[in-house]
This record gives structure tokens, sequence and C-alpha cells, in this order.
């Protein structure tokens, strides 16, 4: 069983900030460098945005970097939220890198670039002196937002090394379109019309509003956490683009490939002796010893667990391996 232990207050992490790059041509250098970030862990969504410093020079401009991001922890449930390398909206965690002071620019002229995980079209038009530099070179742009989603990545691994006990990263739920609508109807339940519906575009709508409020992203338990199966969970609906709960969580957790153990190999609370099966599921979990029934818009978690463990309600499991799920808002058929 897992040993509860007292949540840390606080979260001192030091994040990559920039990494060496050089383009002669325009006599651009910049150096590494990281910028140390302390989380306040009291409760709540807050905000974190570092003082600006300097990592180089551009043009003999100095360039000047900071790093900012959202975050909300919850003190009862020991869980750190913040926005992870899937989503695609402008709340993605952002480095955001300008000159310090450039004379010779038009007053007109933006100096200032915004690198993200995903590229979400802040920085366009490109009309500006440095974001048109750093917005046409696709190697130096890149570059930055590999440092970006690398603070993420960071950020997750502090926050379970210091003893939290989840992290979720919030992803951008997939797209409904008129192609994958049927796709999407059968896997919430609706029924599939012998003749296309006349107002298809109504149906997208509503099935994303629907999607979005069910995908949530993912998240990385601690070691040894204690989990349990869903009850009633095994006609849920799939998210668009994967035909098995077991898809899902190998897209969206383990870069397409199929997990190698159960996440709870071999461990059976109440049936010491028994082994895995070789057969794996994307189990619909939730935290703790107990296996429950779970009612609309409750939190539901997708971990691999092999089909012994699937079918045995009476006896929790423990992690592992694969310490990171999916995280959905619970949804009955």
């Amino acid at each position: 069983m897992t040993v509860p232990t007292q949540p840390p207050q606080s979260l001192d992490v030091e994040l990559p900030l920039t990494t060496l790059f050089n383009d002669y041509s325009v006599q651009l250098k910049i150096g590494e460098h990281t910028v140390p970030v302390s989380l306040d862990l009291s409760g709540g969504p807050k905000e974190i945005q570092s003082d600006p410093m300097p990592v180089g020079s551009f043009d003999g401009v100095p360039v000047m970097a900071q790093i900012s991001f959202q975050y909300d922890y919850k003190v009862d449930s020991d869980e750190l939220t913040i926005h992870g390398n899937d989503d695609q909206t402008e709340d993605q965690l952002r480095i955001t890198i300008f000159l310090q002071d450039a004379p010779r620019q038009l007053s007109e002229q933006r100096i200032e670039f915004r690198a993200t995980p995903n590229n979400v079209g802040s920085n366009s038009p490109v009309t500006k002196v440095w974001a048109d530099y750093v917005g046409t070179h696709t190697a130096f742009h890149a570059r930055l937002m590999d440092t970006a989603r690398r603070c993420n990545e960071t950020l997750v691994d502090a926050a379970i090394r210091a003893g939290i006990g989840s992290v979720v990263e919030i992803g951008t739920a997939p797209t409904v379109t008129l192609d994958n609508l049927d796709d999407f109807k059968r896997m919430f339940g609706r029924p599939i019309e012998a003749e296309a519906s006349v107002d298809r575009a109504s149906e997208v709508a509503e099935l994303q509003d629907i999607l979005r409020s069910t995908y949530v992203g993912t998240v990385t338990w601690a070691g040894n956490t204690d989990f349990a199966n869903v009850i009633g969970s095994t006609l849920d609906p799939k998210v668009t683009g994967y035909t098995s709960w077991i898809g899902l969580w190998q897209g969206k957790c383990n870069n397409g490939n199929a997990p190698t153990y159960c996440t709870s190999r071999n461990w059976f609370s109440s049936q010491p002796q028994r082994q895995c099966s070789g057969v794996f599921v994307g189990g619909h979990v939730i935290p703790g010893t107990q296996a429950s029934q779970m009612e609309k818009g409750d939190p539901v978690y997708i971990y691999p667990i092999c089909s012994g463990h699937n079918g045995v309600n009476s006896s929790y499991m423990h992690v592992l391996y694969n310490a990171r799920g999916v995280k959905l808002n619970y949804w009955e058929t």
C-alpha cells in the first residue's frame, strides 16, 4: 500500500531557457541558459513569469529571454496541473525572446518572439525585424520550441521527484470532421443512419463539444501509486482515431508503441501468487484501493493493464511500470 506523505509546500526547479545557437550572417549569438522558478503549492491556479535575463546578442543588440506558464495545484488530491506538450492553445508554456534595446528599429516594429511547444500563430503576421528573423529561420525556431517542450518535461520530472502524487498535462482533444463523424458517433454510442443527415455540420459541432468535455490530457502518477478498476466501463466511447483504449494510450503516452508490461505487473493485492496474462487492454482506472462506479464528469484514467487485472475488481493494483496515462472526464453511454 502507498504510504501517505506530506505534500510539498513549494516546488523549486531549474528550467531550460535557451541552448547554444550561432548565426554569423546576422551576428546572432545565443548561449545556453537556465532559469530558476519556484511554484507556490498552497493551492489554486497561479502563473509564473520569470524576470528577463540576457541570453546573447543580435547584430550587437542584447537578446533577453523569459519564461511564463500557468499551473494549478489541488492540495486535497495532491495533483499538479500544467499545459503539456499536447496542448495547442494560447495557454501553453511560453518562452519570450526579445531585443533589449534596438534604437535603429522603427517604432511600429515588435522586437519579441514567443516560442511554445506547438506553434499557434501568435507571432503572425511576422513583419518585425527580430520576429521576422526567428520566424523565417526554422532551425532557430525549432530549437526554441524544443526547449519549451523540455521545460514541460522538466516540470513533470521535478514534481514527481519532489513527492507530488500526480501531474496532469492538459492536452488538445482530437478534431471532429465530416470524414470521421461516423467514427465519433459509434464511439459515443450514437446510431448511424442509413442516409446521411442533412445537417451533419451541426452533428460535428455537437460531438466536438462532447469530445472537448471528455478528453483532458495525460497524467503521470508517482511510483507505487495504488489504483483500482472503474466498474461498468466496458462500453465507454473511445476518442476518435483510436480503435481501442489501449490504442489511445499508445498514441498519447508511448509514442505509438504497445506496452511492454502491465502497469501492475504480477502484482494483485488479493492474489499475491497470481501472474499477469499476456493480453493488454486500456483499462479505465481510478486512484485508490476500491473499484467503483463513476458518475458522468468524474475524472477517470486509461492505463495499460492485463486482462487478468481488468477482470478482477476485488483486487487493486500498484504502479510498477507505465507511470504515464490518459486522463478523461467520465462519459456514460
